[in-house]
């Protein structure tokens, strides 16, 4: 499968400490994720919790995304577990899952995500990242459990609070911050920057690069990414497709529309 060694390489990279550049889709047509995939990018994030992506679309993604060896991490809301199967058939490299708040949450994704004895995934041949049969079952199994790529995020004051009892279950490759969220959860709704939500963030910085574990954070602009990356976060998504796409919209009606 095109892109397979790339998607296969993910999870070194983040254990190596490398800085990893991507950003998030929404839009359901494929070529707008091909074109991203062209810009070169680490990494993309197929949305499933804020936008109407299906499991099949984000197939056409994950398609789209292989032809430039760029892997795709599908995120989806904790209560969607029941899709990892689907979606790691579909050929993504890695699940990403919202508000981790609890050790019993992250071994609920665990589960979701692995074949047994180490989860309850159910296994089919008959898939994409399976090459429709191609590849025998025990090789199926074995290269899935090493390229997966599981990340948790923290948006919400329980998440915070759970983080030691999260880091010790070892189910993550990395962590991911949800600034947004965050901010909706200690009481400053649309205010990521505000002194509580900028404190807890940094504590749990801390304690999660402290304990060794890759960290990521969803950044609005790229001088935002930079002051992460200052500080020892390693996974970073800049913006959506759909962001970007309207904000290089309104910067050229600017410029057309201001007086001479």
């Amino acid at each position: 499968m095109a892109g397979d060694g790339s998607r296969g390489h993910l999870r070194a990279r983040l254990r190596d400490g490398e800085r990893l550049l991507g950003t998030f889709v929404k839009s359901r047509d494929p070529l707008i994720s091909e074109t991203l995939a062209t810009a070169g990018y680490d990494f993309v994030v197929a949305d499933l919790e804020h936008s109407s992506l299906s499991a099949g679309e984000v197939e056409g993604i994950v398609r789209a995304c292989d032809a430039h060896d760029v892997p795709v991490i599908a995120r989806i809301p904790a209560t969607w577990l029941a899709l990892c199967g689907a979606l790691l058939d579909a050929g993504v490299t890695g699940i990403q899952v919202s508000d981790v708040s609890s050790p019993g949450a992250a071994a609920a994704v665990r589960a979701a995500a692995h074949y047994p004895p180490i989860g309850e995934r159910s296994l089919s041949l008959s898939t994409r990242a399976a090459m429709f049969g191609a590849v025998p079952a025990a090789e199926h199994v074995g290269s899935s459990l090493a390229r997966t790529v599981l990340v948790g995020q923290i948006e919400s004051a329980p998440g915070l609070a759970a983080l030691p009892g999260i880091l010790e279950s070892g189910v993550f490759d990395a962590l991911f911050f949800g600034p947004t969220d965050l901010a909706v959860s200690l009481g400053h709704p649309g205010d990521p920057g505000h002194p509580d939500v900028a404190a807890a963030l940094a504590t749990a910085t801390d304690l999660i690069l402290g304990h060794g574990t890759p960290l990521g954070i969803f950044c609005a602009t790229a001088d935002e990414a930079r002051r992460w990356a200052a500080r020892g976060l390693t996974l970073l998504a800049i913006s959506t497709d759909l962001g970007m796409l309207r904000g290089a919209a309104v910067s050229a009606l600017g410029q057309l529309r201001a007086p001479r």
